[in-house]
């Protein structure tokens, strides 16, 4: 039996996350160089970071939509006449940045201002349609060169980034877990990646609660940056250290089947992942998990319902697309361990829906 081959892209080349870490561009850089940056931001990142940054880096683009080729295309160019990209913002604003610095060749300078996902230390960007619709994920040769995360720009952020990002990287574990058990050979570096997995749920089930009082409090403190680093640093090594053992499931399968309906597309990427975990588990005939992943994501005010998500639980027609969506031939809902078809989702649905229907 053959060892299985993985591609392991562990992370970025530097990572730091403190107050003040925005500062470690001088370190690698020079003046001029940053005077030649690109900077691709968001209105609210450019906000919350423009303090932060070297008074040399005033090169800015605004991104207001989607991560798209056609934005990518529109923008290669200009940063080959650039010396580094530098991107801050949340998961858009970061995948347009690192994909534009693949095509230019340049560095890729990564700033997160939330942590909704891990997004900024993953060598890969989600794609999208200009009007939202997932197209999938590509990933890079590389990763960023640099990613500086000032703890203090992410507690001032809506707290709404963060319940994301947790989610987010909660399935990080349970998509893990599935994509791994039972094979007969796991590498090595795919078992740590799942162990990785694994220690980031607890910490994140266990003081994710402590870590939304202390943004609430506007407190700055140890619990707050540990489930940060949860969310951008573990996140990101889980899916580097196992590849495809390690990656997506059936909880991202759902979100993309949400992606179909308009009245989803301002809803954060976790959140959405977060209510696939909830099928997931129904799926996967876990009901112990479910419950007890409901009671964990009410505490930190996550989804439990299609109706948080602004859809209709009852609209049957909407539900369909979004069952049809996740069901398509590319999609990871097949990597669950047995075949899944449109009932089965159908089914899983209604019963996350019908907890919260008891409940009402």
């Amino acid at each position: 039996m053959e060892y299985p081959v993985l591609r392991i892209q562990p992370g970025p080349d530097n990572y730091y996350c403190h107050a003040g870490a925005i500062n470690h561009l001088y370190d690698f850089f020079s003046k001029e160089q940053l005077s030649r940056a690109l900077w691709i931001h968001g209105k609210r990142s450019g906000e919350a970071v423009g303090p932060y940054l070297p008074k040399e880096v005033s090169d800015g683009y605004l991104l207001e939509g989607h991560c798209t080729h056609e934005t990518v295309d529109a923008l290669t160019a200009r940063a080959k006449a650039a010396d580094l990209v530098i991107g801050t913002g949340g998961g858009t604003v970061l995948d347009t940045a690192k994909a534009l610095s693949i095509a230019s060749g340049k560095p890729f300078v990564s700033i997160p201002t939330i942590a909704a996902t891990c997004a900024g230390w993953t060598p890969l960007s989600v794609w999208y349609t200009p009007q939202g619709k997932a197209l999938g994920y590509e990933l890079f040769p590389h990763g960023a060169f640099l990613v500086l995360v000032d703890p203090q720009i992410i507690l001032d952020a809506p707290s709404v980034y963060l319940q994301a990002g947790v989610a987010d990287t909660i399935a990080k574990w349970y998509e893990a877990r599935i994509l791994s058990e039972g094979r007969p050979i796991l590498p090595l570096t795919a078992e740590l990646g799942v162990l990785t997995a694994k220690r980031i749920v607890e910490v994140l089930l266990e003081e994710g609660p402590a870590a939304f009082k202390a943004q609430k409090d506007g407190k700055l403190d140890p619990v707050f940056i540990k489930i940060v680093d949860a969310v951008i640093a573990g996140g990101g090594l889980v899916g580097g250290l196992g590849e495809k053992y390690t990656r997506v499931a059936a909880a991202h399968a759902l979100h993309n089947g949400m992606s179909v309906l308009p009245e989803t597309h301002d809803k954060l990427h976790g959140l959405k992942v977060a209510y696939g975990v909830l099928v997931q588990a129904v799926l996967m005939n876990d009901e112990d998990e479910l419950i007890k992943l409901r009671k964990k994501f009410l505490t930190m005010g996550l989804p439990t319902s299609f109706r948080d998500l602004g859809v209709d639980p009852t609209d049957e027609a909407k539900i369909d697309k979004v069952v049809a969506a996740s069901l398509a031939p590319h999609e990871s809902m097949h990597l669950l361990p047995f075949p899944v078809d449109a009932k089965m989702v159908k089914d899983a649905i209604a019963k996350v829906e019908s907890l919260s229907t008891k409940e009402a």
